[in-house]
């Protein structure tokens, strides 16, 4: 689509703008220099900002070129800004909507460009498609009316999409917070953030391009819509186009590359603990190799290790466990954001074992990739601050976690015993059948997920209480396994580990109400009544703290 355009040279950034005056573009250039306006994201390379001029808003992308190779490349393409410029306009050809763009800037020096610059109107009353789907009006789907509502913006969006891919569009980054929806007309939608679009000449888009497209989409909406849901916009994106025959394998096709997608995503953002990068460092102190999180200092850190290592040899106070292989310390830390830490120490008193941890990974260090896995997949446990590996001669002496202190909530045994002593109180009664439905949902989330924890007994298990609400934080990380899926074998064996670590306050009723409510059925079927059998009997040989013997109410 071609567009008019007018050039403009300021303060050394050459301006291709389209509609607005030499004085308008100064101004909206003044505004977002200035201080009065919001900045939505800033990053190294990327800055994005919203500013006000004239009782209009508009946002401001700014690119940084990375490296001395990427300015060099910029003499023989065209920069990120003119690119997103481009597509606008192509978009809006095919009568797709888009943030108009009103202006584009390089900035070069002796050709090679520095910085650039798009400037594009801001969509009004329009908000996300992940916040419309978020909102308690639609995704808390109460009444006849709101479930209406949810299913007729799905089903718009599956023929917005449909329609984009039969035009030949493909997006690049196609996800729930890069559409905006009308909020007055729920079947509008806007498409955002077009910096890797591409456009097909030859019509629409192939089948592979398609499934990766809409599987892109459906794994940013996975959490607010149904298993339902997700079904139904698949077969009625195939309804709608006549290049799929086989709709189950398309399907099966789909929720594959969705799987793939976690799974990458996931992989990515647990191993940021490991590298340098916005968030964590890696930095050598005397004989500690130390991962931390950049806003902390390594002295700080040191001190405190030396602080722990006191504690345990002059066994002190604050020392929360002992062993050979384990210790674990509570310190006050005096910063003003913090009451204090807990550090974890591994020791390794067998010389091949520590060998052989000196080349392979230690259990420190599978607890600090396994707890950084745990809160990407939003789960709960504390939070990690450094991983610190003390090494003679590249042998490994010993090892230590720094991480939240969350010594003020209860292990979930503990728990347990002092708030439902009573049988009698009704109360407590209907509160700790509310707690055994949080507990089982937690442990069903956590087996869906694929995550496999070796020891979860209920002593690994932290409990805040909220209003009439549970969290609960998973302890002891070093022997977790993240898979597609955890087999029957192994959630057996997690179901008796907590079953055995329960006093008898849990009754045999609570029992199978937690196994009703985890395994997602309203009653028992014969496969079923196998398995429960077969975690009592497991939980009969652990010979914890649960008594069969001792009969409950």
């Amino acid at each position: 689509m071609r567009v008019k355009t007018c050039n403009y040279f300021i303060n050394n950034t050459r301006w291709v703008v389209k509609s607005i005056t030499l004085d308008r573009l100064k101004g909206i250039i003044d505004s977002y220099t200035g201080n009065n306006c919001e900045v939505i994201h800033n990053g190294y390379f990327k800055k994005v900002v919203k500013c006000n001029y004239e009782h209009e808003s508009f946002y401001v992308k700014q690119y940084t070129v990375r490296n001395v190779m990427d300015a060099i490349k910029s003499v023989f393409s065209i920069s990120k800004a003119q690119k997103e410029w481009n597509h606008a306009y192509n978009l809006l050809g095919y009568n797709l909507l888009t943030a108009e763009p009103i202006a584009y800037g390089e900035k070069r020096r002796f050709g090679l460009l520095k910085d650039c610059y798009i400037i594009l109107k801001a969509v009004q009353d329009c908000i996300s498609l992940k916040r419309v789907l978020l909102n308690s009006s639609i995704h808390e789907c109460t009444g006849e009316h709101e479930k209406y509502k949810k299913s007729t913006l799905l089903k718009g969006l599956i023929s917005f999409i449909r329609e984009m891919h039969d035009y030949g569009v493909f997006h690049g980054e196609l996800h729930a917070e890069n559409i905006l929806v009308d909020s007055r007309n729920l079947t509008l939608f806007y498409l955002i953030d077009l910096g890797r679009m591409k456009f097909r000449n030859k019509g629409a888009l192939s089948q592979a391009w398609r499934i990766r497209e809409i599987s892109r989409l459906l794994y940013s909406i996975i959490d607010v819509c149904t298993d339902e849901e997700i079904t139904d916009m698949i077969k009625n994106y195939i309804r709608q186009t006549s290049l799929f025959k086989r709709e189950e394998k398309f399907q099966k096709t789909v929720m594959g590359k969705i799987y793939r997608i976690k799974h990458r995503l996931w992989y990515s953002r647990s191993k940021k603990c490991l590298r340098t990068n916005n968030v964590f460092k890696i930095v050598k102190h005397h004989n500690y190799k130390i991962n931390m999180r950049n806003e902390w200092d390594v002295n700080n850190l040191v001190g405190l290790v030396n602080r722990h290592t006191v504690l345990l040899k002059e066994n002190l106070g604050n020392i929360i466990k002992i062993s050979p292989k384990v210790g674990i310390t509570r310190i006050q830390f005096p910063f003003e954001d913090m009451l204090g830490v807990c550090i974890k120490e591994y020791k390794y008193p067998s010389v091949f074992k520590r060998f052989l941890y000196s080349f392979f990974n230690s259990p420190a260090r599978k607890a600090w990739f396994s707890a950084h896995g745990l809160m990407a997949l939003k789960f709960l446990t504390p939070k990690q601050y450094a991983l610190i590996e003390e090494r003679v001669s590249v042998k490994l002496k010993r090892s230590f976690i720094v991480m939240e202190d969350i010594s003020n909530y209860l292990p979930c045994n503990k728990y347990i015993d002092e708030m439902f002593k009573s049988f009698h109180d009704k109360i407590i009664i209907k509160k700790k059948r509310n707690f055994i439905s949080c507990l089982a949902v937690s442990f069903r989330r956590l087996h869906d997920t694929g995550v496999y924890h070796h020891d979860l007994k209920a002593n690994n298990i932290m409990v805040e209480e909220l209003h009439n609400k549970w969290n609960f934080y998973y302890l002891d990380l070093d022997r977790i396994y993240f898979g597609k899926e955890v087999s029957i074998e192994k959630k057996i064996k997690n179901l008796s580990q907590i079953n055995a670590s329960l006093s008898n306050i849990i009754t045999y009723t609570d029992r199978l109400r937690f196994y009703l409510i985890y395994a997602n059925i309203k009653a028992l079927d014969i496969g079923n009544k196998l398995v429960l059998r077969t975690i009592v009997r497991a939980s009969i040989k652990r010979k914890h703290v649960w008594n069969p013997g001792v009969l409950g109410r």
